[in-house]
């Protein structure tokens, strides 16, 4: 074969192969995705950038607000401390003025019963509990009239055995009573009262009546001059408190 025809072949070959490459890269378009992949690849690069400096960002961040954390920890941990003592301080406050309270309390309640106690005693609280009623009747002759000195006696008697109310025709009996003969009419606590009377003791029922009943006692004195006695135990008796007015007009009470 000739030079000439050697060369003929070759270029036939390399334009045959040209073919080939024009057809394949035309079937397959390897210049778009060329162009395409090359910026693709540009932008992955610039997120892989852009990712790692946000982290390290992040990280930087994240250690500044642990730290910011602990500082505010600390200030939390102080403030939450001296809240802590004042609220002791507070406590045991509040603890003394309720101990105090308590005492107090206690204190009040015992003045509270001795001032009842007292004013019971005194007469100016109604009172009701055990003890007795004696009723006196006038006699069929003159001579056995109840007199004043007659109620007066069976008083005395009663608060010798310990009663601890008194009253005659519902008129309580204080320390400062009377008992009295006004002309035909007997007066208590400057009320005038009438026959029959009774008188209603509060204490130990049978105290009170063994009192008036024991031989040659008040009973059976009166029962010689013709005045009727008779005598009953009650379980409930009620007395009324004092109804009149106490003044002190030239005492005045004193701790001597």
């Amino acid at each position: 074969m000739s030079e000439n025809e050697k060369e003929n072949v070759v270029k036939d070959k390399n334009n045959s192969f040209m073919e080939k490459c024009k057809k394949f890269m035309k079937k397959y378009s390897i210049a778009t995705y060329t162009a395409i992949g090359i910026p693709l690849f540009l932008l992955a690069f610039l997120l892989t950038a852009q990712f790692k400096s946000m982290s390290s960002s992040e990280e930087i961040l994240q250690g500044k607000r642990e730290s910011q954390l602990a500082d505010d920890l600390v200030t939390l941990q102080r403030q939450y401390d001296e809240l802590k003592e004042k609220y002791d301080e507070n406590a045991a406050v509040v603890q003394e003025y309720q101990n105090n309270a308590s005492t107090n309390d206690v204190l009040i309640a015992s003045m509270k019963k001795e001032l009842e106690t007292a004013n019971a005693l005194a007469g100016m609280t109604d009172i009701q509990g055990e003890g007795i009623i004696v009723t006196l009747t006038d006699g069929v002759s003159s001579d056995s009239l109840v007199h004043d000195s007659d109620i007066l006696t069976v008083v005395n008697e009663l608060k010798a055995a310990g009663a601890e109310a008194i009253s005659v025709n519902d008129q309580r009996i204080i320390s400062t009573s009377a008992i009295r003969c006004v002309g035909p009419a007997i007066q208590v606590n400057y009320q005038k009262i009438a026959a029959p009377f009774e008188i209603k003791a509060i204490g130990n029922a049978q105290y009170l009546e063994s009192a008036l009943t024991i031989k040659n006692g008040i009973s059976d004195v009166l029962t010689e001059l013709g005045v009727g006695v008779n005598i009953t135990r009650q379980t409930d008796i009620y007395i009324p408190k004092y109804d009149g007015t106490l003044i002190f007009k030239y005492g005045v009470t004193t701790s001597k």
